[in-house]
């Protein structure tokens, strides 16, 4: 499948997934990690879901980081993100695996930037707190955020 449609599955699922009661990093990173493993590019299992459940809310509700671009991270880490970061030889190996212009942060900061461009805020509250929280208008609105989140994270991926 081409990186567009990967992008476009993992868009709608992320929604239907918050639509069906899941929260936002659930949403988010269950629809990347899904996408992902139909297309082999990743064999993170599934359960590793349950790793999102605190952040819903912009983390247990306290309105801090949206949940839904702490997902998208996630996705991203299941290609990238280090397995054993203790491999490397030395302290100064694994930050530079890390940092600088070539180093895996540079993916995660770049997704944040271009979410943080689309959506206005990465911050739960700014994004939502305007909105009653029960209201369909506000339920919308996290929806299409989610799905512009779980895109990203399959654009970094």
């Amino acid at each position: 499948m081409n990186a567009e449609k990967m992008i476009e599955k993992a868009r709608a699922r992320a929604r239907e997934n918050h639509t069906n009661g899941m929260n936002c990093g659930e949403s988010s990173f269950r629809a990347v990690l899904e996408t992902l493993r139909e297309e082999g590019i990743t064999d993170v299992p599934m359960e590793v879901v349950a790793l999102a459940t605190g952040f819903g809310g912009g983390i247990g509700s306290s309105g801090n980081t949206c949940c839904a671009i702490i997902g998208a991270a996630m996705g991203v880490s299941t290609v990238h993100g280090r397995t054993d970061a203790l491999e490397l030889p030395t302290p100064e190996a694994r930050r530079d695996q890390l940092g600088g212009d070539n180093g895996r942060y540079r993916l995660y900061n770049n997704m944040v930037h271009e979410f943080k461009e689309k959506a206005g805020s990465t911050s739960c509250a700014e994004l939502t707190c305007p909105l009653d929280y029960y209201s369909d208008e506000r339920k919308a609105l996290c929806r299409e955020i989610i799905g512009e989140a779980a895109a990203l994270s399959i654009k970094w991926t």
